[in-house]
């Protein structure tokens, strides 16, 4: 699953967030719970499937495929829900950046070189959160700059 890249995502994005990690982690981790439950749950169905025999029922049959589909549906919504917590945590660090960005540029005693080296500790995270988060929906990374 693309699960793993996208928590990394979410782990980085959420550090630097402030006072919404904890909405955004609470709402992570009730996600991945109900993920593993409906993982579960389609464990379940997948066992009921297996476990018809030649003298089982249309009917038997019938609700062992239903109950695999709803599993299986159930368990696709859980991780839209779950990538579409991690996309908002990126775009929350990255407007908070955007933010950073918008003092620097109005700090008119500043020198550039002061606001870059400033800014560049600043976008590590963001930076960081965006390879992860392009990695986990296997997004194509630019060739590296000289």
């Amino acid at each position: 699953m693309r699960l793993l890249p996208l928590a990394v995502a979410l782990c980085l994005g959420l550090a630097a967030t402030g006072c919404q990690r904890d909405d955004l982690s609470q709402r992570e981790a009730k996600t991945e719970a109900k993920i593993c439950t409906e993982l579960a749950t389609v464990g379940t169905a997948m066992e009921q499937v297996a476990a018809l025999k030649p003298s089982s029922t249309v009917g038997e049959a019938q609700a062992a495929q239903d109950n695999l589909s709803q599993a299986v549906a159930a368990l696709e919504n859980s991780e839209n829900q779950l990538e579409q917590i991690r996309v908002e945590a990126f775009r929350k660090l990255l407007q908070g950046f955007q933010g950073e960005v918008a003092k620097a540029a109005a700090n008119k005693g500043q020198t550039l070189e002061q606001a870059a080296t400033e800014l560049q500790v600043k976008a590590t995270p963001v930076i960081a959160a965006r390879r992860a988060l392009s990695a986990a929906v296997q997004c194509e990374e630019p060739a590296a700059r000289p």
